[in-house]
Formats: structure tokens, C-alpha cells, sequence
């Protein structure tokens, strides 16, 4: 599990790395790039560990503290550095806009409770944003005229994927008293 942890860790690293070589757009783009690569190989990697044996939890939590980061850190990147409208940034980043205040409020109100595990696991929708959060970040680096129409759709599926975690929290917590 180490390795899994190892590679969604390294995100932090990289978030920093965007923001010192942010300018020539080959290595944004890069960085992007092995930032998604990690993302993915990250849980592929857990989830083989943990068929085999693996008891770690770290990767419930580090995983999307570690994507929060990294996305935060470069939507901040791309405002200072390009002075991009603030819609296509908050547009790109609804999902974490919502999802975290949403997900305090969810730990705090069930404090009292024992945990609901897997609540806000990443599903099929979660990880739609997260493709079109790279897509629509990576136009933006690459001044595409597009990137407004792909900040849009991300922000759709954000907002959708919102939704979604907290129908499913909802669901687990009633299942769960």
C-alpha cells in the first residue's frame, strides 16, 4: 500500500512543481499529465494491495486531500499567472467549491455516530470531473478557445457529482442508525 500512498503523495510535490515552472507550457502540461497518471495509478494500485491482503486506510482520506490540493494549487496558479476569469476558475473547481463545505458539514453532524464508511468514495461520476478538471485545466495552459465550453461541462459534472455524494451520504446514513 505503500506504493499507492507514495504515489498520491507525490501529487503535493507536483502542485508545487506547477507553480515554480508554470509559463512554459510543455511542462504544465507535464505535470498535469503525471498528476492524472498518479491519480489513476494510485487507486489501481490500492485496490490490488488490499485483494491481497493489504488493512491500510490512509488512501480513503490522503487520496482526495491530496486531489483537493492539487487542484486548488493550480486553479490559484492559472489566476495569478494569467488573471483568468474568476467563473472559469470557480467553474472548474465546483466540485471541491461544493464537496468540501459539504462534507464537513456531513463529518460534523454525524460526529455522534460511527463512521460511515465509503460514503464519499469516488464512483463513475466523481471520476468524470476529475478527467474534464484535467481537459479543462490543460486548455487553459494551452490557451485553447475551447476551454471556456470544457470549464462549463466540468462544472456540470461537479455539480452533479456534488449531488451525487450527498444523495449517497444521505443513503449511508440512514442505513447506518
Amino acid at each position: 500500500m505503500w506504493l499507492a500512498n507514495a504515489l498520491t503523495v507525490s501529487r503535493i510535490p507536483l502542485a508545487v512543481l506547477f507553480w515554480v515552472t508554470y509559463g512554459d507550457v510543455y511542462w504544465s502540461l507535464g505535470i498535469v499529465a503525471l498528476a492524472a497518471v498518479t491519480d489513476a495509478l494510485d487507486g489501481t494500485i490500492a485496490r490490488w494491495a488490499r485483494a491481497r491482503g493489504s488493512l491500510s486506510t490512509a488512501g480513503e482520506w490522503l487520496d482526495p486531500a491530496a486531489d483537493k490540493f492539487f487542484v486548488v494549487v493550480v486553479l490559484a496558479t492559472v489566476a495569478v499567472r494569467e488573471h483568468t476569469p474568476w467563473p472559469i476558475l470557480i467553474a472548474i473547481g465546483a466540485r471541491e467549491l461544493l464537496i468540501v463545505p459539504l462534507g464537513i458539514t456531513y463529518r460534523l453532524a454525524l460526529a455522534t455516530r460511527p463512521p460511515v464508511e465509503h460514503a464519499f468514495k469516488a464512483d463513475a461520476l466523481g471520476k468524470a470531473t476529475t478527467i474534464a478538471q484535467m481537459f479543462a485545466v490543460a486548455a487553459l495552459i494551452a490557451h485553447l478557445s475551447w476551454a471556456p465550453a470544457i470549464a462549463i461541462v466540468t462544472a456540470v459534472l461537479g455539480i452533479a457529482a456534488s449531488a451525487h455524494y450527498v444523495v449517497r451520504g444521505v443513503l449511508h446514513a440512514r442505513v447506518a442508525t
